[in-house]
């Protein structure tokens, strides 16, 4: 019983004989640097994928993404109780939206030097909803570094639901920036 948790557990090879510490610490490194590569390449991939989308719409004179992906998510902050000004409901949901395809620190390093200037409601409200991690560049990660741990049954079943991934990642984003927004006028 002893011999089979142990193997379980990785401390004790196939053959029975326990494994060496520095093979299993040189493992270990092997596998966190395998996964920080595949953060690093998700994070890169999507920031540039987004960049690349917003020069062809450039381009061909479209709006620009944060605009498109502004005036969809407007609806959702204007029920974070934004309010009042429509320019400033269009400000907060391009945010959203930039966060959304990119990633959080994205949107932080566009907004840091300017966010004292934004009302404590409208700063609470976009603090919350960016430090969450829903968007399309954090589900690429967790694919990725699934798909270095688990066995493929178990990585297409996850890559399956990313949608679902998603959906619940902005609606719990959403409904946490709302309740901080209820607390902060």
């Amino acid at each position: 019983m002893k011999g089979s948790a142990a193997k379980e557990s990785g401390d004790v090879e196939a053959d029975g004989k326990k494994e060496p510490f520095f093979s299993f610490l040189g493992d270990s490194i092997l596998g966190a640097g395998r996964l920080v590569l595949i953060i690093a390449a998700n994070v890169i991939t999507f920031v540039a994928l987004a960049a690349l989308i917003d020069k062809i719409l450039s381009l061909v004179h479209i709006w620009s993404m944060e605009k498109i992906l502004g005036y969809i998510l407007y609806p959702f902050a204007w029920l974070l109780g934004i309010g009042g000004d429509p320019h400033t409901v269009l400000q907060l949901s391009q945010y959203m939206g930039t966060k959304l395809i990119t990633n959080e620190f994205v949107v932080m390093g566009k907004v840091s030097p300017i966010i004292h200037t934004f009302a404590p409601h409208f700063r609470a409200v976009l603090t919350v909803f960016l430090t969450s991690f829903a968007n399309l560049s954090t589900i690429g990660m967790i694919i990725g570094c699934f798909k270095g741990i688990v066995n493929r049954e178990k990585n297409d079943l996850i890559s399956k639901n990313v949608g679902y991934m998603l959906l619940s990642g902005i609606l719990v984003s959403l409904l946490s920036a709302a309740m901080v927004g209820l607390y902060v006028w």
